[in-house]
Order: structure tokens, then C-alpha cells, then sequence
């Protein structure tokens, strides 16, 4: 069998060509990692792509955390002021970072640091603490009504859940009141109003429902509209209108308080109606009895109305029931869907 032999000229040319090889390697950046990105951000040559979570713009008064490798005294942790800007130590002009990412902002640090010829090549990061800049405000018919940051996009089912979700009690619309940056995205004026019904959002059908906020915005959630049944009842309560356009008849709320007391008036009932002008109030007389015999048309009640149902021989004016249900009515506690009222009869 035949040996092949390497000449001395061979030997001397393939180690230099080796070395060069592998200098050439060690020039080639490697691929980007398809992992996410790790916070806080690293600026160098293999930047990760941004995610959805790293499109926040910070914001006046956020606390930033700013790193850098091997040199940590130019780090450290850095209020953005009420112009925008922070001062790094070792960079004589402060660095503007209002309305940039942390990985735009971590390039101009890194950039800063190099022109100010602190270091030759830092890896800077930079961090949010505290987002303190932009902010929703969340009201109404829910568990923690607050100011929220926004930390990312956020839409309307997450400001809800920022705010531990929609009470029992709440309704079927959500309004959203515009601040500047949301009027200036849609073209429309500060402090416009959107609409926008809770069962189109929890459905989940319309997805064009679940909109955006932006900084500024306040997000209130409506209490449901509710009738109340009290006096000689057997559930005395507030009960929740499920569709308030269709209403609750006197007949139906009846049915909700589970009918009546042995003792009830039937004949003797009556209306309590709050008006929408100053100090009004009317006190409207219903046949009960009548109304479910069929002999009486049923009536329907309006939000808030108090359907009160006094015992038999009370000998009371009008004026007198009608504050004696509101009284009860003014006891009530939540309780499920609905209302609990003290246990008291007239």
C-alpha cells in the first residue's frame, strides 16, 4: 500500500493556513438565537429582535435601570425628568429618553459612553422599573378602581383585568374617555367618548370591540341598572335589569322578590319614581292584585324605581310610604347579582 508523505514545504504552508482559517472564523458573527430576549436588554452585534412587550416608549418620570458590563459605576438607576432626559455618569449632556425603547435608548448610551471616550466598546442595557409615564385610569363597576400604568399595548379586556375584572353589580357598557395620545392616533378630539357594550367584549365574537388604550385614557365600566322590590315580599331586594331597553314589568319583579308576605296589601301598592329634576319625586298608586288577575294593565318600571308593597291596614299617605321605602332601599348591601336588603318590615 502506498504512504503519502508530506514535503517540508507542505508542512510549513499548512499551519499558517490553519491560523488564518481560523481568525477568519472567529471574524464571522454568529447566527442570532431564536430564543427571546433577556432583560434588561444587551446593545451589542447580535441584538435580539424586538418582541411585543419591548415596544413600550418611556415615559417622564419612569424609573430606568441602566447596566453596563465591566464598568458598573456608569450604570445605575436613573429617574427620567420632567424633560425627557437622564445624566449618565462620565457623559457630560444628559441623554434624552423620553419616547424611545430601552434597546433604542441602550444603543444611544452605548453611543454616548464611546463619544465621551469613557470605554472603547461597553455592552450597555437598559431596563424599566417603574412605569410611571404612561398611565390609564380605570373606573366604575370594578373590583379595584385605580391609575394603572401602561407598561405595553394594552386593550380594554386587559385594562379590566389590571382592575380585578367587573363586579357583579356592573353593566353592559364600557366607556372610554380619550386622552391626548389617543386622540392624536385616531384624529379626534381629547376627552371624546367611546361606547362600547361588556358583551361584545366578554362574547369574544367582535373582536373589533376589544380596542386599544392609550396613555390618558379612563376606562369606566357602568353599574347595572337596577328596580327594587321592598315592603310585604318574601325577597325583599334590588334586581338586576338583564336588558334594560326590554325593562321589568311590576309583574316580573314580583316574581324576582318570590310574591308575597301573608300579610301583604296587595291592593294598596305603590311606585316610587326619582325624577330627573331637582328634588322631584312621584308616588304612583298600583293595584297589584288587579295586575295579576288581568284586570289592571301591567306596568312597566323604570331603572331605579322602587315597587313597595305595604302590609294590610297600614293607613300611611303616600308621601309617608314612599319615604319609608326609601329608607329601606338606602340599607341595601350587594350581594350577588342583585341586592340584600335588611331583613325589617313595616
Amino acid at each position: 500500500m502506498m504512504r503519502y508523505k508530506t514535503s517540508h514545504l507542505e508542512g510549513r504552508l499548512i499551519a499558517p493556513i490553519c491560523i488564518l482559517v481560523l481568525v477568519l472564523s472567529a471574524g464571522v458573527p454568529a447566527k442570532a438565537q431564536t430564543a427571546g430576549p433577556v432583560r434588561p436588554v444587551q446593545e451589542d452585534a447580535q441584538l435580539v429582535p424586538l418582541s411585543a412587550t419591548d415596544d413600550y416608549k418611556i415615559a417622564e418620570n419612569d424609573v430606568l435601570l441602566v447596566t453596563v458590563s465591566d464598568a458598573p459605576e456608569f450604570g445605575g438607576r436613573f429617574r427620567v425628568s420632567d424633560t425627557g432626559v437622564i445624566e449618565v455618569p462620565g457623559v457630560t449632556a444628559p441623554i434624552h429618553a423620553e419616547g424611545q425603547t430601552p434597546i433604542q435608548l441602550a444603543h444611544v448610551v452605548r453611543q454616548a459612553l464611546i463619544d465621551a471616550k469613557q470605554l472603547r466598546d461597553p455592552k450597555v442595557g437598559v431596563f424599566v422599573e417603574e412605569y410611571r409615564g404612561r398611565t390609564i385610569t380605570v373606573l366604575g363597576a370594578v373590583s379595584k378602581p385605580a391609575v394603572y400604568p401602561l407598561q405595553r399595548k394594552t386593550r380594554v379586556l386587559e385594562a379590566l383585568s389590571l382592575a380585578g375584572g367587573s363586579l357583579p353589580n356592573a353593566g353592559n357598557t364600557v366607556t372610554i374617555i380619550r386622552g391626548a395620545a389617543s386622540a392624536e392616533a385616531t384624529g379626534t378630539k381629547p376627552g371624546s367618548v367611546q361606547l362600547i357594550e361588556m358583551s361584545r367584549l366578554v362574547n369574544g365574537t367582535e373582536l373589533s370591540a376589544n380596542v386599544e388604550v392609550k396613555n390618558g385614557d379612563v376606562v369606566s365600566v357602568s353599574a347595572a341598572q337596577v328596580i327594587y322590590v321592598v315592603g310585604s315580599v318574601m325577597k325583599p331586594g334590588g334586581f338586576v335589569m338583564s336588558n334594560p331597553a326590554e325593562g321589568i314589568s311590576v309583574v316580573q319583579a314580583l316574581a324576582l322578590a318570590e310574591g308575597f308576605r301573608s300579610v301583604a296589601a296587595t291592593h294598596n301598592g305603590l311606585i316610587i319614581r326619582q325624577s330627573t329634576s331637582e328634588g322631584a319625586r312621584q308616588e304612583i298608586p298600583v293595584d297589584v292584585a288587579q295586575m295579576l288577575r288581568g284586570k289592571e294593565a301591567d306596568m312597566l318600571l323604570a331603572p331605579n324605581d322602587i315597587l313597595y308593597i305595604p302590609d294590610s291596614g297600614t293607613k300611611k299617605t303616600l308621601k309617608v310610604m314612599g319615604e319609608l321605602a326609601l329608607s329601606i332601599v338606602n340599607g341595601a348591601a350587594i350581594y350577588g347579582l342583585g341586592y340584600k336588603l335588611a331583613a325589617t318590615h313595616p
